[in-house]
């Protein structure tokens, strides 16, 4: 039932669906036409989408759909290549996204771009441009019969334009529908229950049409003009909770080199609150003694003092009660001490056991240092006073369940932890008053040798370092860094049968290596919270035929 009323629900649902890499040419504005496609989606959807050019949408469909990562996973699903698997997809909806001129024969004008709005479960409804009335019907006249089974056509003159319904034979209700909209070059598409909203939307006041929505808009205006769609979710409907913001505005950047996606939303709380997400000057370099191999980097530019209404959140429930049974004061003793500049690398651990299978997600069952390695630096305003708050470590450890040992290492007096799983995170505070975080034992010892003499730019390769560099908070995932290190592991890694395992891994990691990084940076704008996640693909994708998948 769902895939009868989803899969006709249209070709922008499709598409989207087919093609998470696919819009517009990121240097072309959107045109004034998809004005014209919000005006007809309703302000009151759990969900609504834009796209600026169904065309251009099917242009890069075909682009991306070389990706070596494409077709492995089309392989997945028994299809030689990327190329063959939208083929197919395309030859269920009737009409070839990736093919302006197919749009142009199938009756639709993909300049005019498209939208989509989903209005409950099994209900959505979809919005297109139309070039010839005539073949727009036929070719969905053509999908319902053969994809519906319904080959009853039953036409409409009503109030706001034409309807056109294609249903089974004996029954009730139409399986699709295509309502042109007077005086205009669009037409409403929906299936199954949709249907009957189609001509309540086409005559819906503009107030309560998507290119009303004011908070949307607003989101629309501080962020960048470039885009090649944007979602709109409104608060409170669905993938947004109650009580936490008004709405979640989305937009959609894809070119030769990434893929983006950027967010904005109001913030509900006041403005002081945001003031971690100003991103302030810090007086040194802290990512050059992270570990050169850390595949992981993330650096937070705030000011940590103002983290103090935030940091439950980030910590969770059980390390806040912790902490609160403690007795220590984090705001006063901790964030008020570090200055801006915190830097957090991971890298691979070379004694990671990768034959025993995924670990469980769970601190409290699973030690994560066994899989990885940690190095946190900050800087602080006072050594004396952070030295103070260390030499309690011990005595508040066990709240945390944990076992915290004053030791000594090459001169240096650091804090061992320990708990259930093994090793815990270490502390000590190096003599030039930076506070280093690391685990295990011998990445400590390591970290503190190279903030004595630090070298280098740090971890974060050259063609990444723009990433988030004006945000309070960003990240790096270098995903070619961390293949490279899951190549080099040493045969005992893999356990036992490591031999097939290993290369099992390798065909994976081959088939990827056109995704180049992940990044993501977190910033604020007047009083909205933004965000931005990219995906780099690697320079020059390669379009070679990927290896087989396992």
């Amino acid at each position: 039932m769902l895939r009868r009323v989803w899969l006709p629900s249209l070709l922008l649902v499709l598409a989207v669906a087919g093609c998470s890499r696919c819009g517009k040419d990121a240097d072309t504005a959107a045109p004034a036409s998809t004005a014209g496609v919000a005006r007809y989606l309703p302000r009151d959807a759990q969900a609504a989408v834009v796209i600026n050019d169904l065309g251009a949408l099917g242009e890069k469909l075909a682009r991306f759909q070389k990706l070596k990562a494409a077709s492995f996973a089309a392989q997945l699903q028994n299809f030689s290549t990327a190329e063959g698997y939208v083929t197919a997809v395309m030859r269920q909806i009737g009409v070839d996204l990736r093919s302006r001129q197919a749009l142009e024969a199938a009756g639709i004008a993909p300049e005019l771009g498209a939208g989509a709005a989903f209005l409950g479960p099994s209900r959505a409804i979809s919005v297109v441009g139309v070039k010839d009335a005539g073949k727009l019907e036929e070719t969905f006249g053509n999908f319902a019969r053969t994809r519906l089974g319904a080959s009853e056509t039953k036409k409409a003159t009503v109030d706001g334009g034409e309807s056109v319904t294609f249903g089974r034979p004996g029954a009730a209700a139409p399986a699709l529908g295509i309502f042109f909209i007077k005086g205009t070059r669009f037409a409403l598409l929906g299936a199954g229950p949709s249907v009957a909203t189609l001509g309540t939307l086409a005559t819906q006041p503009e107030e309560r049409s998507l290119a009303k929505e004011p908070v949307m808009a607003a989101s629309l205006q501080r962020l960048p003009a470039e885009r090649d769609f944007h979602v709109w979710l409104p608060g409170g409907a669905g993938l947004v909770p109650p009580g936490t913001v008004q709405g979640v505005t989305l937009t959609g950047v894809i070119d030769a080199a990434a893929v983006t996606l950027r967010a904005d939303a109001p913030w509900p709380d006041t403005q002081a609150s945001l003031a971690a997400l100003d991103a302030v000057a810090s007086s040194g370099n802290l990512a050059a003694s992270l570990p050169a191999e850390s595949f992981l980097v993330a650096h937070f530019r705030g000011d940590p003092s103002h983290l103090d209404g935030v940091w439950p959140y980030l910590a969770g429930g059980y390390l806040t009660r912790a902490v609160q049974n403690s007795g220590l004061d984090m705001k006063a003793e901790v964030l008020d001490n570090l200055k801006p500049g915190t830097v957090v690398g991971l890298s691979l651990s070379p004694t990671v056991n990768l034959g025993a299978g995924m670990p469980v997600l769970d601190l409290r069952r699973t030690n994560p240092f066994r899989f990885v390695h940690l190095v946190a630096l900050s800087d602080v305003e006072n050594a004396s006073k952070m030295q103070t708050t260390l030499e309690q470590l011990p005595r508040i450890a066990g709240d945390f369940g944990a076992k915290v040992e004053p030791s000594e290492l090459g001169g240096q007096r650091v804090y061992l932890t320990s708990y259930r799983a093994g090793e815990g995170a270490h502390f000590a505070l190096a003599p030039n008053g930076r506070l280093v975080v690391a685990s295990p034992k011998a990445r400590l010892e390591s970290t503190l040798a190279s903030v004595a003499k630090p070298s280098g730019d740090g971890p974060v390769a050259a063609d990444l370092k723009d990433a988030g560099k004006d945000a309070a908070f960003s990240a790096v995932l270098d995903l070619r860094r961390l293949a490279d290190a899951v190549r080099n592991l040493p045969s005992e890694a893999w356990g036992i049968g490591g031999f097939a395992i290993k290369a099992t891994t390798v065909r994976w990691l081959e088939a990827v290596d056109d995704l180049r990084a992940v990044t993501l940076a977190v910033s604020r704008k007047d009083k909205a919270l933004q965000a931005e996640l990219s995906l780099r693909l690697a320079p020059a994708a390669a379009t070679s035929t990927p290896p087989a998948a396992p």
